[in-house]
Parts: C-alpha cells; structure tokens; sequence
C-alpha cells in the first residue's frame, strides 16, 4: 500500500495502472503463485525449455563448424602475411595475434596500420576486417563448444552452429527469467514473444490469462480490507481508509525527523484517551481544574524531587491543557499553476496535506480544516480528491501574455479553452475566507503554499491574465489579503520559491506589501522540508492559543 499510494499521489496514476506496475516489480506476487496456479504453470514452462535445450544437446555435434571457422581464419591470414612481407616488424606482431587466435591484438593492429598513411591502404583494411570477422565467429563457436557439452553425431556447418548457438542462449536467458520469476515475483521481467516462440501461442495465453488473474485476486483482497473501491463508473480509487492512513504514514515521517524538545514530545498516539487533553503540555494545577486531566507522572516526579518521595501534594500536581480552549478553523490554500510541477512541488504539498489532516483528525478534533485549490480560478477540494490532483498543464508558451476574457459571454463547455494554469492569488484568497465565514471559532487561518507571484486577477466579470505579472494582479491579491485581516484570518504564508522578492514595478517587491498588509509570517521551506515546517508551525500556534 505505500507503494501504491506514492505511485498514485506522485505520478497521478491510475489505481489499475499502479497496480500493475507493483506486479510488473513483483512485490505481492509470491503470495498468489502457487494459490493461482501460476507457480505449477511456470515450472511446467521451465522443463519444457530444459527438454529443448538437452534435445539440441544430444542431436548435434559442431567440431565441423570449429575446423570450418578455423579455415576461414587462416586462408583469411595467409592473405595479409603476404602483403605485410615488406613491413617485418608489423607481420611479427600479426603472426603472434593469429598464432593467440585473438581478436583484440588483430584489431589494434589493424588501427596501427590505419593510422600510419605510409603502410595503410584500403585494401588492406577490407583484409583486416574480413579477417577479424572470421576470428570473431571462430571464437564464438570455440566458446559455445566449451560453454555446452554437444553430445550428438549430426554436424553441424559454421552457420548452422552460429543459430544454434544463439538459440540455446535465448533459450537460457527465458529459463533463467522465468527461475527468478518463481525466486522474487516478477513476472514481467522477460520476453512474452520468445515464450510464445519457443512454447507455442496456447502457452502464452495460459501465461497472461493467470497473470491477469493475480491482478484480479489482489484488488479482491484490497477491496476486502477497504484500502480501495470502485466508483459507480467501475474505476478504481483509493478508499477513505487508505487516504487517511496515507496521511497518517506522512504524519509519522515528519514527526520522526522533528526533535522531541522542539515540539515538546511526540503528538502521535494511537490511543484517543480520555477527556480534552490536546497536547501532552502541562500548566500547575489549579482549584477548580478537571481532576481527570491530571498528569499522574509528572505530578509524582514534582513530588519525589521536592521531598524525595512519590506523594504528591497540590503544590506538586500537573494537568494538561484542554483542548477546548484551542479551537480553530484552518483552510489550506494550494496553488496549482504549472510551475508546481517542478522539483516535486505539487507532490510534497500533497503529503503536507494529507498528513496536517491525519494530525488535525488524531489530536484536534475540534478543529476543521478545509483545502481550496486555485490557479486561473479557484475551488473547493475533499479530502478524498488529494491523492490524484496535479498542478493544471502550461498550455501557452509566448514570453508576453496579456489576455482578457470577459467570463459573462463564456459558456460552460467554452471554459476549457481558458488557460488554467496562471496564478489568480485573489480568487483563491477570497474563496478561503468565504469558507473560514462559515465557521464560529474566533481562531481562523490560511496557509497559503505558492511558488510564485500572482499573474491574474478578476475585475468585474474579467478574468485578466498577464506575464509577466501587472500591477493590477497585485492590487487586487493584496485588497482581497486586507479583507482577510479585517475578518480577522491570520494569513502564514509558505514560498516555495523567492521569486516574490523580486522588484517588479519600480522597485516594488510583492512580499514586502504582503508582509505588511496582512500582518502574517513568511517562510522559505525547500518543498522536501514543507511538511515539517508546516506542522510544526501549526503545533506552536496551538500552543499560543492553549496559553
């Protein structure tokens, strides 16, 4: 399954696809070779190719062929010690390569003479390379004669023993894949044309139609322990249960590259425990405090420290801050512009979500969270949507952009010519702070995850889209960012990029406005490192809040 789901949520795979690709790698298929039948039928297919292999064996015999390549070699060097006569030092080293049978000291030879325009010719070299193809194919008979043990009478000629011999390789190669099929699982890792070649088209339907069936038998089981579903289409998905262990194993990998002392200890428990405790931070006990909330542990190391035994008296007790008094309403804002699709962008924040939602569901469950995506538009997500979303595609590539598009005169089936993949910061602001206005608490907050400036905005009923960036997509991010402070949403924001540093308009820089507008905290993470950043910013917010 986490295979699975980092085939899915990085490549936007298809779950039958993925699927497959983890048969094709043969991880699960150990466990449905022998049940399927596939284990018999692979050994079947093993002995019948080690039959063909020992029926070659002891039919033909290839010493023929050895004298015949042999003689080639030789009529072949007679030829060149006769031209060579009047070079003497060279038709001694020529004598030595041919008396070694060696085609490495023939072919350096041969690119000596090529290189020396006083003894090299073209004929010549046509004489050398005749003869280092006799030599090649005199030593590749030799070393198949000595590699197989050839037991029968019928001789075989030099041609004749060349296929041959390539024959009982490719013969080998198919019976070695198919020994490590039944070793490791894999059975994708060999040649289907040569098994249907060698064992006939029946075998190699049998062969797919068992492949498939482990295909089958895997989705049963995955379904049968609702890691995945169908949709009322027939296709397959992820369930609910996979998503939120997905973000669960996320959650575990941060955590476990956090150090304890910076978050105070570890927040993941698989126990939800009793009463309202949210972090495992204490305060002094106070009269009045719920007695159920009390930290027995540390309350008797108070005790043991201060009077060197373990019985606490009131002075000594701890108990843990309640959740209640931390209560907030958080919306992720993603961007989804083209640029997201590099260095893994798009990838890492998706792990960030899945795990801020395993974090938020296991020990702030009074919380909510919500995910609003935005580019040229913006949009509400579910949670169940995360896995397969992906950054929209650039679809134009002109080094000046300036579009205006007035969204009254387009119709629904029209909006799909509209570039999506441009950055519309005020869309997607106003979007998660009408979300945030549906909620009570008074604690409200956008993370806001970009890479870049914004590049559209929408007046009126114009969507203007501009690279670079105008003035104007400014404007209008920073009117809708005021808008959120006013309502009082603390806006974090996440730069996967610097590029909001740079002066665009007159020595005006984007994220100083931002900054001060809104009041909220810039970060810098490397998208490898946002799920740790995010996390662990949200966990110390929490703590204020508690306090």
């Amino acid at each position: 399954m986490s295979l699975l789901s980092e085939l899915v949520v990085r490549y936007d795979m298809d779950l039958e696809d993925a699927l497959n690709e983890i048969i094709q790698r043969g991880y699960p298929v150990n466990l449905f070779l022998k049940e399927g039948g596939l284990e018999d039928l692979i050994q079947n297919f093993i002995e019948k190719l080690k039959k063909q292999k020992s029926d070659i064996l002891e039919k033909y015999d290839i010493r023929k062929a050895i004298e015949e390549s042999e003689k080639d070699v030789k009529e072949n060097s007679k030829v060149l010690q006769k031209k060579l006569k009047v070079y003497p030092n060279f038709l001694n080293e020529f004598n030595k390569a041919i008396q070694n049978f060696s085609f490495d000291q023939l072919n350096f030879l041969k690119w000596n003479l090529f290189k020396n325009s006083k003894i090299g010719s073209y004929d010549l070299i046509e004489n050398f390379n005749e003869l280092l193809s006799n030599m090649e194919i005199h030593n590749y008979i030799l070393e198949g004669s000595k590699k197989y043990k050839f037991l029968g009478s019928h001789q075989l000629s030099k041609k004749d023993a060349i296929d041959i011999l390539k024959f009982l390789e490719e013969l080998e190669k198919l019976i070695r894949n198919l020994e490590n099929s039944l070793q490791n699982g894999d059975i994708y890792n060999f040649d289907l044309e040569k098994l249907s070649k060698y064992l006939g088209p029946e075998s190699y339907e049998e062969f797919i139609n068992r492949r498939k069936e482990i295909l089958e038998k895997l989705i049963e089981i995955l379904q049968k322990k609702g890691r995945i579903h169908r949709t009322d289409e027939g296709k397959l998905q992820l369930s609910p249960l996979s998503i939120k262990r997905i973000g669960r194993k996320a959650l575990e990998e941060i955590f476990k590259h956090l150090k304890a002392d910076f978050l105070g200890g570890s927040l993941i428990t698989k126990e939800n425990g009793d009463g309202d405790q949210v972090l495992p931070i204490t305060r002094e006990y106070q009269i009045g405090d719920n007695v159920s909330n009390i930290d027995f542990v540390n309350s008797i190391l108070n005790a043991y420290i201060r009077t060197n035994q373990p019985k606490p008296k009131i002075r000594d007790l701890e108990v843990f801050k309640s959740r209640g008094y931390a209560k907030s309403s958080v919306v992720i804002l993603l961007d989804m512009s083209g640029s997201m699709y590099r260095l893994d962008r798009f990838f890492y924040a998706k792990k960030m979500i899945l795990a801020l939602d395993a974090l938020i569901k296991e020990d702030f469950k009074e919380d909510t969270l919500h995910f609003v995506g935005f580019a040229s538009f913006a949009k509400v997500y579910s949670i169940s949507e995360i896995p397969k979303l992906q950054p929209y595609p650039v679809t134009l590539f002109d080094p000046y952009i300036r579009l205006r598009i007035d969204l009254s005169k387009i119709q629904n089936q029209n909006k799909e010519s509209i570039p999506k993949y441009f950055t519309n910061l005020q869309r997607g602001l106003e979007l998660a702070r009408k979300v945030l206005s549906t909620n009570q608490t008074k604690n409200k907050q956008i993370i806001l995850i970009t890479d870049g400036v914004p590049t559209a905005h929408i007046e009126g009923n114009y969507l203007n889209i501009n690279y670079p960036p105008s003035p104007a997509d400014f404007d209008f991010a920073l009117r809708e960012a005021i808008a959120c402070k006013e309502e009082g949403i603390t806006i974090n924001t996440f730069l996967l990029t610097n590029e909001w540093n740079y002066s665009f308009f007159e020595g005006r820089s984007f994220i100083q406005d931002f900054a001060a507008k809104t009041k909220g905290r810039i970060f810098y993470p490397h998208p490898s490192e946002l799920g740790k950043i995010v996390l662990a910013d949200f966990i110390e917010e929490k703590r204020k809040l508690i306090s």
